[in-house]
């Protein structure tokens, strides 16, 4: 009986570190990014921003014409995805995070854009 409490109390114990490990994680992705979109051969810059909310991720993302609220935000090991609503559909973004810099696409219904970037802030 007593090996059992000790077990449950153990578990309990690295569930409850693991979330502040998972959530420290989450620190790579904070801040500013200077990112550019590659549309038709053209550079679009776009600024992202990731903020914690609450035990989670949220953020904008700025374009030329417009900023939109991210949804959906995670971080799963080394990809950062989210998605967001624009005046025309939703859009779902992934990227693959390494070091200071970011590179993935902007799915589209005709295609993935390509979109790189860095840390800035």
């Amino acid at each position: 009986m007593t090996l059992k409490i000790t077990l449950k109390l153990a578990l309990l114990s690295l569930l409850l570190n693991s979330s502040g490990m998972l959530a420290a994680d989450n620190s790579a992705v904070l801040g500013q990014w200077d990112l550019s979109l590659n549309l038709q051969g053209n550079e679009i810059p776009v600024k992202l921003t990731i903020t914690k909310d609450g035990d989670g991720l949220s953020g904008t993302w700025a374009g030329p014409q417009a900023t939109n609220v991210l949804s959906d935000v995670s971080l799963a090991g080394d990809t950062l995805s989210f998605s967001m609503q624009t005046q025309q559909r939703a859009l779902k973004v992934s990227f693959e995070l390494e070091g200071d810099t970011l590179s993935g696409g902007l799915s589209t219904p005709r295609g993935d854009l390509p979109v790189t970037g860095k840390k800035s802030a």
